[in-house]
């Protein structure tokens, strides 16, 4: 049960109400796992106006509309669906009212849901990679890949590989929990002069995200 005060509510003022915090309303969420979110709707005029029905408008979210104050004070409650895929998924609630200047007020859903396992930065440039001196060093050369577990631990790197074998790759890990795994990726040897794009491929214990792949390019002068 929603219980809110009698104070006249701070949103987005459409039409005859004032939705709070806003009518159209984002979140995001790892997948596997539920947002929610409440929408208060506030008939901002002294004559009664009923919401006389809800249509959700699709099934990435549930909704629910409560009647706080009949004519005068309703609240939405959201809940995103946990099974949704990774990416964005949006749904618009109709609500149909007696209201003859508004007969009907729509709120926008949107929820962005992250894969269960990300990869940051998600691609990897090495520009001016000195090579054509032959004292030059580029072992010294380095960037590092942040792994991270949406939700639970216990994240493993079962196998890591690339397309370019110049590339020197170590897991740097300490996340005891097991949620993080940071990679550095630096240099063997000294790649051929010019431009060499590819890949690094990451296998990982994890069911949903079996491989994740870092696009690669270095620029060697």
């Amino acid at each position: 049960m929603v219980v809110l005060s009698d104070m006249t509510p701070q949103g987005k003022i459409v039409g005859p109400f004032i939705v709070g915090p806003t009518n159209q309303w984002s979140a995001r969420s790892p997948r596997g796992l539920s947002a929610n979110g409440l929408i208060t709707i506030y008939n901002n005029t002294a004559e009664p106006i009923k919401i006389t029905q809800m249509t959700p408008g699709g099934e990435a979210f549930n909704v629910k509309l409560q009647t706080l104050e009949e004519g005068k004070r309703y609240a939405l409650e959201i809940l995103s669906s946990s099974t949704l895929p990774a990416g964005s998924h949006a749904q618009t609630v109709r609500l149909a009212t007696d209201s003859k200047q508004m007969p009907e007020l729509t709120v926008d859903l949107q929820i962005t849901v992250a894969p269960a396992v990300t990869v940051n930065p998600a691609n990897l440039v090495f520009e001016n990679v000195p090579v054509s001196d032959p004292e030059g060093d580029v072992t010294f050369l380095s960037k590092f890949v942040w792994i991270k577990l949406g939700r639970g631990d216990g994240l493993e790197i079962k196998s890591i590989t690339s397309t370019l074998p110049f590339l020197k790759i170590k897991n740097e890990s300490s996340d005891p929990t097991g949620r993080t795994v940071v990679l550095r990726v630096g240099f063997g040897e000294k790649p051929p002069v010019g431009t060499h794009t590819g890949k690094i491929k990451i296998e990982t214990n994890n069911s949903d995200v079996k491989e994740v792949e870092v696009p690669i390019k270095v620029i060697a002068k």
